[in-house]
């Protein structure tokens, strides 16, 4: 288990970059970060609730022709039990309102030096740990119980 979290950490913790795509040269079902104009910026606020977002991110869910449709998630609800179930909207756009479109890729090199001034800091941590000690007595083996200390009690007769 430690093993395979340790692997899929860099993945988690990673590092990300965006790099610009063509809309035609885009599959569906790929997520995408998508730069709209102000126009369709106003036109989307119903659908997605929020005003002036000329930034979305979502899964590129249908191409057709000049149009696209994205499914951007917009919150999420408690479902029964401990489950949180995403809130999706679909949000159609046409090529003419999106002035960028980009892919979210995993950086090598930077997830590379994240993850090892990471590990160079715990091994620190853990070297500091173990030549401090922790606060105790070096013995080895029980001595006994703890020494039990009194609290004075005052006890006024009439």
């Amino acid at each position: 288990m430690l093993k395979r979290s340790l692997l899929l950490s860099p993945l988690v913790i990673g590092c990300y970059t965006y790099t610009p795509i063509e809309p035609a040269a885009v599959p569906v079902g790929t997520d995408v970060r998508a730069h709209i104009s102000g126009a369709a910026s106003d036109r989307i606020a119903p659908i997605i609730g929020q005003f002036n977002q000329r930034v979305i991110s979502g899964k590129l869910d249908e191409k057709n022709g000049n149009e696209m449709t994205l499914e951007v998630q917009t919150g999420a609800a408690p479902n029964t039990g401990n489950i949180v179930v995403p809130l999706i909207q679909r949000v159609p756009l046409n090529r003419d309102e999106v002035t960028q479109l980009e892919t979210r890729r995993l950086s090598p090199i930077r997830t590379g030096i994240l993850v090892g001034v990471l590990g160079v800091g715990a091994s620190i941590a853990a070297y500091a740990a173990l030549q401090h000690g922790g606060g105790g007595s070096g013995e080895v083996g029980g001595g006994g119980p703890p020494p039990i200390k009194r609290i004075p009690v005052i006890k006024f007769h009439f």
